[in-house]
């Protein structure tokens, strides 16, 4: 099947606007349009005569933020949005919604706090939105279309988008030579409402406390929780997922370069309340040594990840993708009307496929798009090293990085032997306005990640072999000040069999399916 999309306007912008000197109030937000044409064909051996192979449509909105600060220890923000979907006339298809709302300010001179939409991370193992789905940097004309995606999500810098309050406060010791400072920080937010009948009121919170140094260490210690309020519904199961972990941060920073060795280690345990015989508990080690030399702008990195089979941080491993969701474009095709499963073409162009939920279970993946760490580095039943390095000249001509994962699993999923991962992940960005000494920027970027999946045994029904490649090239081209011609090139193929888990919603293995692929996707855009 192909897919062509026609591209007609897209239009962002963003303002800030005050009323008088003293900026009591403030007007910010964002405007974008657009319009696409796409059409359909498939070469399946029967021509489809049931797919309306043509669509058109597009949207206009609005972003308004208010934002009042009534003193300079605190700011309210309140912004909606209103939509347009084309084809609408005299206010139909217009719809008006309350897209953020928060407090925050400093109490006391020191205690620091936000209360309603929240972003917020911790650590990469306890609360963090990993990216595993996008395994290359995007560039060109993706990356226009991945900050759309991120501003339509709230993803930011890994943080999640949640409802709950945050505080913050630190203690600083000036004349104390082994500690600098200590942060402290807590956060609780809400994720599922009672309904007063038999689903609990379910929350979400944690914090850290992080001492540190500029001369010699970084030490975290951080806890986060989810947990059912009992007593909130006539329901005595309450689920409870608790996990614990110490970062660290430690260095010798000499004048050309910084040698240090850093990480995260903790445990987890799930269970319900009422059936604690069925407690999971595990653990999880992740140590990195780096080198950092300060003038080449070189560096390399070495580490070892032992992930347990029954580790569990649903603040770590929730995906921004849910994959057994239906897909709302082209939905179904061919003759006999199959569904047609999320591709990558779908990934990066409609928002409303990605989600802010931090979910209890595990969520379905792609083992096309990413099987050997398909919940980031936070993925559990892993054990291996990885080695990684990037480097620029002084002039910016030339900017790489490149990560390779060697990976087994710990506990065999339906079979006592093990599987084996190769993943490697690469970036080469050529700046030939530096080289040449432009003053336009001009730009070309090629990303690759390529993933390798066996596993060898007697039977042959239980062999596996599964390789998946990624293509992302870009460029940007700067005509006249501030005008681009953008292009991108995007390619995925997989071939291989694999055998995925079937899981209930508590998450258990109650089955296995065969798996296997032989396909491609290009995207030119």
């Amino acid at each position: 099947m192909k897919f062509k999309l026609i591209v007609i306007a897209l239009i962002i912008c963003s303002g800030s606007f005050a009323q008088k000197k003293e900026k009591k109030v403030q007007f910010t937000g964002g405007a974008r349009s657009l319009i696409s044409h796409s059409d359909f064909t498939s070469n399946d051996v029967v021509d489809d005569t049931v797919t309306a192979p043509k669509s058109t449509g597009g949207y206009a909105l609005i972003d308004l933020g208010i934002k009042i600060n009534p003193n300079e220890k605190t700011e309210i923000l309140g912004m909606f949005r209103i939509t347009n979907t084309f084809g609408g006339f005299y206010g139909g298809g217009v719809s008006f919604d309350v897209r953020q709302v928060y407090l925050k300010g400093v109490a006391g001179d020191f205690l620091r706090y936000q209360l309603g939409n929240i972003d917020y991370k911790l650590s990469p193992y306890t609360f963090f939105n990993h990216n595993p789905d996008l395994l290359v940097s995007s560039f060109g004309t993706t990356r226009i279309k991945e900050e759309v995606l991120n501003y339509e999500s709230f993803y930011s810098n890994n943080t999640w988008r949640q409802q709950g309050a945050a505080i913050n406060f630190g203690l600083q010791f000036p004349k104390q030579k082994w500690i600098d400072d200590i942060d402290f920080n807590g956060f609780v937010t809400r994720i599922n409402p009672t309904n007063l009948a038999s689903i609990l009121e379910r929350l979400y919170g944690g914090g850290n406390m992080v001492v540190s140094t500029k001369k010699y260490y970084t030490l975290g210690i951080n806890q986060v929780s989810m947990f059912d309020l009992l007593g909130t519904a006539d329901n005595e199961s309450a689920f409870r997922n608790n996990v614990s972990t110490i970062t660290y941060d430690t260095w010798l920073d000499k004048t050309d370069y910084r040698l240090g060795l850093d990480g995260e280690s903790g445990i987890s345990s799930s269970y319900s309340t009422d059936t604690l015989s069925n407690k999971l508990t595990d653990y999880f080690v992740n140590v990195r040594a780096y080198l950092k030399f300060k003038k080449k702008d070189l560096n390399f990195e070495l580490g070892y990840m032992d992930n347990g089979p029954d580790f569990r941080s649903f603040g770590a491993q929730s995906k921004r993708i849910d994959y057994n969701q239906q897909n709302p474009f082209y939905q179904r095709y061919t003759n006999d009307q199959l569904t047609r499963p999320l591709s990558a073409f779908d990934l990066y162009n409609d928002p409303t496929l990605f989600t802010n939920e931090i979910t209890q279970g595990i969520m379905a993946y792609n083992p096309m798009v990413n099987n050997a760490l398909p919940y980031g580095l936070a993925t559990f039943n892993r054990r291996g090293f990885y080695a990684g390095g990037n480097y620029s000249d002084s002039l910016k001509i030339i900017e790489t990085e490149a990560k390779y994962y060697l990976l087994q699993e710990i506990r065999g999923q339906g079979s006592p032997d093990l599987r084996t991962f190769n993943y490697v992940n690469g970036t080469v960005k050529f700046n030939l306005s530096n080289w040449v000494k432009w003053k336009k920027k001009q730009s070309i970027q090629v990303g690759v990640a390529y993933q390798q999946t066996n596993r060898k045994s007697e039977s042959s029904f239980e062999q596996i072999g599964l390789n998946s490649i990624t293509l992302n090239a870009g460029v940007e081209l700067e005509v006249i000040k501030d005008l681009y011609i953008l292009g991108n090139l995007f390619m995925l193929n997989s071939e291989g069999n694999e055998t995925l888990p079937v899981r209930n919603s508590e998450g258990t293995i109650i089955n296995f399916q065969n798996y296997s692929i032989s396909g491609n996707e290009t995207n030119i855009s």
